[in-house]
């Protein structure tokens, strides 16, 4: 017995012929479809989800499988009658689905198609799980460490005065740049608002909020008041 926990969807193969066209047609439609809700930002995969199916030939062919959402989508494209009858069937089809899967029967006691559509939808699972594991536990690549610490000298050194600053090289009465010890406030600071060790261990998914970071960073008050005083002096 198996019990599945997937979105119901359906092929679009058997929403092409609920709906009275040729599979082509609909595909048409339906990349349409996606195109003005990508200009939307609105999230794909809540209506339709790219797939393929093998035909008697053995040809691989595209198709689509299309959630509840996606099928109230095209339902209101549809008009009078048609529309009226498709919402009819699509809702039938998924009420029948969900009670399958209520019931915990066992995959090969359902159809070929429904066989193919709940295992092809528990692969994606796996698969967007998969994905999300290594998004969120991947680090930077050395690209993004480059860009990183190229953004952070640029901060560092306008919080400094630029290169031309007295503060840029000078030296305390305990023999510390200014320079180095504002840098190594930055790193300190930046380790410890992203809880790691160094900043070659950023996690990859964070690397926007990062750049943000650096964008806003700014030494504290004492220190900012130090580098002023000091370069200053370089007017006296």
């Amino acid at each position: 017995m198996n019990n599945l926990k997937i979105e119901n969807m359906l092929d679009s193969k058997e929403v092409a012929e609920m709906v009275g066209k040729e599979h082509k047609e609909l595909l048409r439609d339906v990349r349409r479809y996606c195109n003005q809700l990508g200009e939307r930002k609105i999230a794909l995969t809540d209506f339709f989800k790219e797939s393929s199916y093998i035909t008697e030939q053995n040809k691989k062919m595209p198709c689509y499988l299309v959630t509840k959402k996606g099928c109230e989508f095209i339902a209101n494209k549809l008009t009078g009658a048609k529309g009226a009858e498709f919402t009819a069937k699509y809702i039938n089809r998924f009420h029948d689905m969900e009670g399958i899967i209520a019931k915990g029967f066992d995959l090969s006691e359902l159809s070929p198609e429904l066989q193919a559509i709940f295992s092809h939808d528990k692969k994606i699972q796996v698969v967007e799980q998969r994905v999300d594991h290594l998004e969120n536990t991947m680090n930077i690549d050395y690209a993004q460490q480059k860009q990183l610490r190229n953004f952070a000298n640029e901060v560092v050194v306008n919080a400094i005065g630029g290169k031309n600053a007295k503060a840029y090289t000078y030296t305390d009465e305990d023999g510390k740049r200014i320079c180095k010890k504002c840098f190594s406030r930055f790193w300190n600071d930046f380790n410890d608002y992203f809880e790691i060790n160094a900043y070659a261990n950023l996690p990859r998914v964070k690397f926007q909020d990062a750049l943000e970071y650096i964008n806003h960073w700014q030494p504290p008050v004492n220190m900012q008041l130090e580098i002023g005083r000091i370069n200053r002096m370089a007017g006296d």
